[in-house]
């Protein structure tokens, strides 16, 4: 019965589901929802050509393309991961990993406001792919696992030192939040948990874990500039998901 389902059942459901559109380039992601937010705003406006995308933004316009996009993203969702929303509503499972599983109602990302100078690049902004985030877990999560033949202590520590380079690449800091956060362990762990067979209940119960070992065990003054991963991180992170 749908309200015998559990959490864990749903993620399983959820990772291979997704695992095909993680081979899509991200990029490709976004071209594929910006057209099409494009075709419906073509519609509602009675065209949208090259004047039109090239002129000034209003904030009416930012709203439509906000519309659009998320009503986008929702079929896209539907789409990809069949009643699995519907399921997880029945058995009252939350809105899943990354609100993948929120009902319509309570998936609202705001109207947006035009802060580029054309309805273009505003356009290009707010119709990205609603899900490219999610999806850049499982395609990091997915990397890992098959760059380490699915073993769990080297998939975790290919997956980590993954992240940590990408990030570090970016130069990006950390005055506002925490490595681990910028990293976003906690997902990356709960998929890592679904991906490799992990005998755990709850993935986002473990990604949570993960994420506070990171916390215990990395000192406040570690930085992009040091030399990867806190020591001590990666046992941390084995032993809350006892691997």
């Amino acid at each position: 019965m749908r309200g015998n389902t559990s959490g864990r059942e749903l993620w399983g459901r959820t990772y291979p589901a997704l695992l095909p559109w993680s081979r899509v380039p991200v990029a490709d992601l976004h071209a594929r929802c910006t057209e099409a937010v494009t075709a419906a705003l073509a519609v509602l406006w009675d065209g949208c050509d090259d004047a039109l995308l090239d002129g000034p933004a209003t904030d009416g316009q930012i709203h439509a393309i906000v519309a659009a996009q998320q009503a986008y993203g929702l079929g896209w969702r539907d789409a990809v991961l069949g009643d699995v929303a519907e399921v997880a509503r029945a058995a009252r499972l939350g809105d899943g990993p990354g609100g993948l599983w929120a009902p319509a109602g309570r998936w609202n990302r705001g109207r947006g406001r035009a802060f580029r100078p054309t309805l273009r690049g505003n356009l290009e902004f707010f119709g990205m792919h609603p899900w490219a985030g999610e999806l850049g877990h499982v395609r990091a999560v997915r990397c890992a696992v098959e760059g380490a033949s699915a073993d769990p202590r080297a998939t975790l520590t290919l997956l980590f030192r993954t992240a940590w380079t990408d990030k570090a690449t970016e130069r990006r800091g950390w005055d506002d939040a925490g490595w681990w956060q910028y990293l976003e362990v906690e997902a990356l762990a709960a998929w890592a948990v679904v991906a490799l067979g992990l005998p755990v209940e709850d993935p986002a119960s473990a990604g949570a874990a993960v994420e506070e070992a990171a916390e215990a065990v990395s000192p406040s003054d570690w930085t992009w500039t040091g030399t990867g991963l806190p020591d001590g991180f990666l046992d941390a992170a084995f032993a809350a998901l006892d691997v």
